[in-house]
C-alpha cells in the first residue's frame, strides 16, 4: 500500500470543517431491549421521567431519572408494558408510563408538542449535548386504534416558541432542525412474557451556539387515517458530551518530525445510533496534510510503502478521502474530522456501523525525515460501539 502515491492529491485539496448548529442532529432510531441502552457518555446533565399517573423516579444503568410533568402536557396512559419487560425493574418502570399534550384538537398526524430544553437546565454556549428519547407502548388497543402502531417522529426547534396546551402554535415563526425516523410504539407487536422489543429510543446531538431558547419537538402519527392522537412521550434524557474521550489506544506510533509520536484520538458518542464521532490526531507536524484510515482488524506494519511509521491496522482497511476529509493539522499540529458512521469507508464501498461493532483508527499524514518528504503514522485507537 503506497501511501506516498496519494501525495498530489492531498495538495490539490483543502480542509473543512464540520458543525452542528443549534438544532439536534438525530441518529437512526433503535430497537429498545435492554438497560445497556441507557446512555452513561459524558455528563449528565438532566434525565427525566413522564410518569402520567404515580410519579416514578426509577434509576436506569446508573443514570437516576427525576418524575416530570412537560408544561401543558397533562395527558397520559399508563400499564403500558402490557405484561412485557426489558428484564431490568428500573428500564421496565421508565417504560410503563407515557405524558401526552394536552391542548388542541387530536389528529393523524398530531401538531408538534414541545418541551423546552434549556429551561430545565443550563446549557453553556460551547458545548455539545447528547438527546436520548423513548417511546413505547406495548398495549394491542381496540381493531380502530391500535396503539402499539403509533409512531413519534422527533425534531427540535431554536427560537421563541409559543405552545398551548403543549401544542407549539407558532411553528412557521422558528428554525425548525431535521425530523428523527420513526419511533415506533412496539416495532414487533408483540407483548407479554415471548417479548424481546419494548418500543423505541433515538439519540440526536446539538451543539448550543447561543443563548436562544432550544425546544424539543414531537410528532404522532398512525398507519391508519382515522385514527388520531397526541404526542406522545415517555422519557428523555441531555449529557453533556463536550471533549468527551473515546476508545483506547493501542500500538506504537514512531516519532515524527516534531520527535514526538502522533497520538489518535476521538470524542462524541460511541452509541452506534447516535452518528456522532469526531476523529482527532494530535503532536502532527505544523501544517501537515493528513487523512484518516479504519479497519476492523489491527495490525502492525513497519514502514508500509515507504513511510517512516508504523501502521497498527490490519485486513481491510478504508480511507477517509471523500470531499472535505483530506485535512491540515495547522500551526497546533493537531488535526479533527466529523464522520457519518452510516457511510463508513470500507474498500468495498460504505457501510454502517451498528452497535455491537469495533473499528480500529490511525493517521496516515506527510512528514519529512532529514528534510527529505516521506510520510509516517499515529498510533492505533480501538472504539466498541454500542
Amino acid at each position: 500500500m503506497n501511501l506516498l502515491r496519494i501525495a498530489p492529491l492531498l495538495l490539490a485539496l483543502t480542509p473543512s470543517a464540520a458543525g452542528q448548529a443549534d438544532t439536534i442532529q438525530w441518529g437512526p432510531v433503535q430497537d429498545v431491549q435492554s438497560a445497556s441502552e441507557v446512555s452513561t457518555n459524558g455528563t449528565l446533565v438532566t434525565a427525566l421521567n413522564c410518569w402520567a399517573q404515580t410519579f416514578a423516579a426509577p434509576t436506569v444503568n446508573g443514570v437516576s431519572f427525576s418524575a416530570f410533568a412537560p408544561l401543558g402536557w397533562s395527558n397520559g396512559g399508563w400499564t403500558l408494558n402490557a405484561g412485557s419487560s426489558t428484564g431490568d425493574a428500573g428500564y421496565d418502570a421508565l417504560l410503563d408510563s407515557a405524558r401526552v399534550t394536552s391542548g388542541g384538537s387530536a389528529g393523524n398526524p398530531t401538531g408538534f408538542g414541545g418541551i423546552q430544553l434549556d429551561s430545565l437546565a443550563t446549557l453553556t454556549v460551547g458545548s455539545t449535548y447528547e438527546v436520548q428519547v423513548w417511546y413505547s407502548d406495548q398495549r394491542t388497543g381496540t381493531s380502530t386504534n391500535v396503539l402499539y402502531d403509533r409512531v413519534m417522529t422527533m425534531s427540535s426547534a431554536v427560537g421563541a416558541v409559543l405552545t398551548s396546551g403543549g401544542l407549539v402554535s407558532n411553528l412557521s415563526a422558528v428554525t425548525q432542525g431535521p425530523l428523527s425516523g420513526a419511533l415506533d410504539a412496539d416495532p414487533n407487536n408483540q407483548a407479554g412474557a415471548q417479548d424481546t422489543i419494548i418500543g423505541s429510543y433515538c439519540i440526536g446531538t446539538f451543539t448550543r451556539t447561543s443563548s436562544d431558547p432550544l425546544w424539543l419537538l414531537v410528532e404522532g402519527s398512525h398507519p391508519q387515517p382515522s385514527n388520531i392522537l397526541r404526542p406522545h412521550l415517555n422519557a428523555f434524557q441531555v449529557r453533556d458530551v463536550t471533549g468527551s474521550s473515546l476508545g483506547t489506544n493501542y500500538c506504537a506510533a514512531n516519532p515524527n518530525s516534531t520527535g514526538v509520536p502522533a497520538v489518535m484520538g476521538a470524542s462524541g458518542s460511541a452509541i452506534a445510533a447516535a452518528n456522532d464521532l469526531t476523529l482527532e490526531a494530535t503532536e502532527l507536524p505544523p501544517n501537515s496534510f493528513c487523512f484518516f484510515l479504519t479497519s476492523q482488524s489491527q495490525g502492525f506494519v513497519q514502514n508500509p510503502g515507504g513511510s517512516q511509521g508504523n501502521l497498527c491496522l490490519g485486513g481491510a482497511i478504508g480511507r477517509f478521502v471523500g470531499p472535505g476529509q483530506i485535512v491540515n493539522s495547522g500551526p497546533a499540529g493537531a488535526a479533527t474530522l466529523g464522520v457519518d458512521l452510516t457511510l463508513h469507508p470500507t474498500p468495498t464501498g460504505p457501510v454502517t456501523i451498528v452497535a455491537g461493532e469495533t473499528w480500529n483508527f490511525t493517521t496516515w499524514f506527510r512528514d519529512s525525515a532529514g528534510g527529505a518528504p516521506t510520510s509516517n503514522f499515529s498510533d492505533g485507537l480501538e472504539l466498541q460501539f454500542n
